[in-house]
């Protein structure tokens, strides 16, 4: 596999050279996309943090933390990616991959959206198509690589974490200086059953639940474009057409305020 250079949130990073990512590499360094993610993960990331990227995908987040913080460890379930993953970490050496799902279970089935290698494999039943079986691998696994140290967690599993919070609280074990989750309540939607009303009632009252998960232990979540959590459950899942996905981040105590001049 060829990789190729892509400078985007100031930093240039070895990704791989497929053209099913020509585009996405165009809006990358163009700087429209996820642009809060990464001011983010500068905020939070330095040589004594380790970076638990969740859902780590083809490695656009992964790979641009190696460069800033002391360790990362990538987890993703898609196999293509996986692959993609495994060729552009080989030279970089504070980098773990783990392939597989954050689950319960020893074994879940992953299912794809418009093929594997996209950025919305989810376990949710959401694909239109492919569908394989991964291993399982549970939070404290995954934390059983930090090794102790501080870390910042990045969580992305397409509207997964609504149903596997349980598991995600169990952060609160670890010395967790921060933590940014996507969370996917029109994806979650489409996995219920019963009237839209209702449908809709229990992925408000979701959303609220997962906001209050770190309750004293992190401070309470940051929206970019919502002014608080009950701001996010009215306007962007409640009273809208279409729920809205949102970051949430909890932050202790970020090392920086704006992001690093390489």
């Amino acid at each position: 596999m060829r990789t190729v250079d892509i400078s985007y949130a100031g930093r240039t990073v070895r990704l791989a050279n497929l053209p099913e990512y020509e585009k996405f590499y165009r809006k990358l360094s163009g700087g429209r996309w996820e642009t809060g993610t990464f001011q983010t993960l500068a905020r939070n990331l330095d040589r004594d943090t380790v970076c638990v990227d969740i859902g780590a995908w083809i490695g656009v987040t992964p790979m641009w933390s190696a460069q800033v913080a002391k360790a990362v460890i990538a987890v993703e379930p898609d196999p293509k990616c996986v692959g993609i993953l495994r060729k552009i970490a080989a030279d970089a050496p504070n980098v773990t991959v783990l392939e597989g799902a954050l689950a319960v279970d020893r074994s879940v089935a992953i299912n794809a959206v418009e093929g594997f290698g996209s950025s919305e494999t989810s376990v949710l039943d959401i694909g239109d198509g492919e569908c394989t079986t991964v291993r399982g691998i549970s939070m404290d696994e995954i934390m059983s690589h930090a090794d102790g140290q501080e870390v910042f967690v990045k969580i992305d599993i397409e509207g997964y974490e609504f149903a596997i919070a349980d598991e995600i609280a169990k952060l609160r074990n670890y010395r967790v200086r921060g933590l940014q989750i996507a969370v996917h309540p029109q994806l979650y939607e489409k996995t219920l059953k019963g009237s839209r009303l209702s449908r809709r009632l229990r992925v408000a009252w979701a959303t609220w639940q997962f906001g209050q998960l770190f309750n004293g232990f992190l401070p309470a979540p940051r929206f970019a474009k919502f002014g608080s959590l009950a701001g996010y459950v009215i306007k962007g899942v409640l009273f809208r057409r279409v729920p809205k996905g949102a970051d949430l981040v909890f932050e202790r105590h970020p090392v920086r305020s704006e992001p690093e001049t390489p």
